[in-house]
């Protein structure tokens, strides 16, 4: 496995698209987190295991920027769902020893959670 932080981020987006969380957990550290505006997980088990239902309704990732600096990998993508209109998202993900061991990401998830209420509703 590569050490070099773009290239985790890169795996980390296509193990998203292939709806892969095993490949997913396979890029992160034993006490990677995640901070987002629908959750935060614990640990990369918590956090492999959290994103399923977003891989579930993840039509397609379109990245469209990605910045690395020292180990910090910024990607701005448009997150396209079965529930709402594409979403742009920037996900910041913290590099350390040829893992993965933060994950923040920052979006509106408004019109994602009225398409999920409405699918359950």
């Amino acid at each position: 496995m590569t050490a070099d932080p773009r290239a985790l981020a890169a795996a980390y987006f296509d193990a998203w698209k292939a709806n892969d969380p095993a490949a997913l957990r396979a890029l992160l550290a034993d006490d990677a987190t995640f901070a987002g505006p629908m959750g935060h997980a614990e640990g990369a088990d918590e956090l492999a295991t959290a994103i399923k239902p977003l891989f579930s309704i993840t039509k397609d990732v379109v990245i469209q920027q990605v910045t690395d600096d020292d180990g910090d990998v910024m990607t701005w993508f448009d997150l396209h769902t079965t529930v709402a209109p594409p979403t742009p998202v920037v996900n910041w993900s913290r590099v350390r020893d040829g893992k993965i061991v933060r994950v923040r990401a920052a979006f509106d998830p408004r019109e994602i959670i009225a398409g999920l209420s409405s699918r359950s509703g």
